[in-house]
């Protein structure tokens, strides 16, 4: 994930950052979906991590834009949850380095800014994170999207593909959307932006070593 690809968006606001979680998200920890310590891989400004941790969960969110980590801290600190949810620089394609695992690493928007190569580096290193038993929670736009803007549309038989080593279950991948800002919303579809949301599990051992 290029930092210099996001940092400029975020002068102004970007179309994701929506004041809140994501609904979908919203709706797969109310499914008892999202369990235990979780990281925010590509967090932004810290929404859907405060939002998490306001529920008890511990949370680590991870971005490559400082600026995005300064607002999500702040918006920590302001809302009395720095002490359940903490924000560094790290790159989501090199989890290894954090030396950490989670039970659920949760991915609003991250998997499809990744071209193929970087796709599977990225899945590699969620291996580096995830035990047993653990989960990924992806949250993509759909190639049900119209071509146009925004980020690169994915199909269900990607996600699949993505995660067909052994090491990994696909549980469910579910039609659904995105919600952006109302300045942007003219830009998509009619009710938001086509999405899927995955449910993976890991089931083998993780990778040993940094990833």
């Amino acid at each position: 994930m290029s930092r210099e690809r996001f940092e400029p968006m975020y002068a102004d606001r970007p179309p994701w950052d929506i004041g809140g979680p994501q609904p979908a998200m919203i709706q797969a920890a109310e499914a008892g979906l999202i369990r235990g310590d979780v990281l925010d891989a590509g967090c932004g400004t810290g929404e859907l991590a405060l939002w998490l941790a306001s529920r008890g969960h511990k949370v680590l969110g991870i971005d490559v834009v400082p600026a995005a980590l300064e607002q999500a801290r702040a918006k920590a600190a302001e809302r009395g949850l720095a002490q359940h949810a903490e924000f560094v620089l790290a790159d989501a394609l090199e989890l290894g380095s954090l030396g950490r695992s989670f039970d659920t690493v949760v991915d609003c928007g991250l998997f499809h800014t990744f071209d193929d190569a970087e796709r599977a580096r990225y899945v590699e290193a969620l291996g580096h994170v995830v035990p047993p038993g653990g989960h990924v929670i992806l949250l993509c736009f759909s190639d049900a999207e119209p071509p146009g803007d925004g980020p690169r549309r994915v199909s269900a038989d990607e996600i699949r593909a993505a995660f067909a080593d052994a090491d990994w279950r696909i549980v469910s991948i579910t039609p659904t959307r995105f919600s952006v800002t109302d300045d942007h919303a003219h830009r998509f579809s009619p009710g938001g932006p086509h999405a899927l949301r995955a449910v993976i599990e890991r089931t083998a051992e993780p990778a040993v070593g940094p990833g």
